[in-house]
This record gives structure tokens, sequence and C-alpha cells, in this order.
């Protein structure tokens, strides 16, 4: 089989992301915010959560009839899991699960379209902020209350993890300790701050972008920002991007 052959299969079955005009260094800007430490080899990206982004892929006529690829389009990016050490191993479901958002990502930022190997993502608004810095829940409370008014209370408390929720409250917050920080789960976005133990907080809506109030999950973003600058971390969408104004 051909050069042009394996292209065409591993287009027609991996997850993929299309362009109708090559984003060129755009791409590798934007795969740089989702992992800075993002490695590059001759025809692929190859991220610290064990995902690679391979291309870029001309699309020509035959390619697209043959990958069944949908019609206008110039380039392509497909995904692949990346072989990790014992000790930093990820189950391939995650990792195809992460390339599935990235390629998402990066369709929704850049103008492209993704074509699945399975079916869709539909990742709820789950924002998360991490951090080497501790913060007691009740200033938690105090930082978000601007931008949920529900009364959350502290609930399901360990000693190391909490939840955050109550009457009227739109946001569901969890929270783990540094005690419970594995880094190989933790997202590439944190760079150099990945490899140290952090405290973790998830603020999550329950519902997507595609249903939940352009509101709501502006002020889950704001109330998300507003913790990271709080405990002078890091705050990340569900994509696993930072989060920016």
């Amino acid at each position: 089989m051909g050069l042009f052959d394996r292209s065409a299969s591993k287009l027609a079955g991996r997850t993929a992301v299309l362009f109708a005009a090559d984003p060129g260094n755009a791409l590798t800007d934007a795969v740089r915010l989702y992992d800075p430490s993002v490695r590059s080899w001759p025809g692929r990206l190859i991220c610290a959560n064990g995902v690679l982004l391979f291309g870029p892929v001309t699309v020509t006529p035959k390619l697209e009839q043959q990958a069944g690829l949908p019609p206008g389009m110039a380039v392509a990016y497909y995904t692949g899991i990346a072989l990790q050490s014992h000790q930093g191993r990820r189950t391939d479901e995650d990792k195809q699960g992460d390339g599935d958002l990235l390629a998402q990502a990066l369709a929704d930022r850049l103008g492209g379209v993704v074509r699945y190997a399975g079916a869709p993502p539909e990742p709820d608004v789950a924002l998360s902020v991490w951090s080497e810095q501790a913060v007691a829940p009740e200033q938690v409370i105090e930082v978000l209350r601007p931008y949920d008014e529900g009364d959350f209370k502290v609930e399901d408390q360990t000693k190391n993890s909490y939840s955050l929720y109550g009457v009227g409250t739109y946001l569901l917050v969890s929270y783990w300790s540094p005690q419970l920080y594995l880094e190989k789960d933790a997202p590439p976005a944190l760079g150099q701050l990945r490899s140290r133990p952090l405290h973790h907080w998830d603020l999550s809506v329950g519902r997507s972008r595609k249903v939940v109030a352009g509101d709501v999950a502006a002020r889950a973003g704001q109330a998300a920002r507003a913790l990271a600058g709080r405990c002078g971390g890091v705050a990340l969408d569900e994509y696993g991007f930072p989060l920016t104004p």
C-alpha cells in the first residue's frame, strides 16, 4: 500500500480536523496554547497527554473520495495515540477523548470542521482551576458570589476534597487536594506547573455550551478566572485551553 493510500486510510478511520485553507503557523500556535511543551516531529505534533496530531495532509479530489471527506477542504490533520512510559501512561480511551476535544477546539478557533471517528463529544461547561496555593472553602465562596448569587454551602467534605453548591446555585464546584493529584491526568496547558502537586477545582454548569445560556457560560468563565486570580493559578476551559477574558 502506497503513502497516498495510507493517508486515505488514516483519515477515514481517525478523528480529523479539516480546513478550506491551510492555517499554517496559526495551528501550531494554537496547539502551543494547549501544550506549551508540545514536541514537533516531521508530520506530527506530540502532546504531553499522549495525544498526537498528524499533518498537514493535502486533500486532493481523489483523497477526498477515498477517505469520504466533506467537499471543499484543502488541508487535513488527524489525531493519534502516543505510546507513553509506564509512569505517565493513560488509557487509550482517555487519549482518544482528549484528541477529539483538541480537534473540536482547533476547528472552533481556526474555522475548520471535524469528522469524528466515533460519536462527537459534547462536553459540559466544566472549567478547571489549578494552583500551588490553597484557598479555604469559605474564601472560594466569597470569590464566586459576584458570579453566582445562589446559597453556596460546603458539602461532602473530607480531608482531601469537598463540594460547593446549594439552593439557587448554577455552579457545582468540586475540589481535590494535592494529595489526590496525578501529573499524568493533569492538562498539558499547565506547562511546568504540571510537575508539581496542585490544588484543583472544577466549576461545572452541568450542560454543554450548545444548550446553556450564553450569559451563564460567560459568568462561569469569569468565576473561574477570578478564582485563578485569587490563588495565583491557571484557569482552563473544558477543552484544556487557557481561559481568556
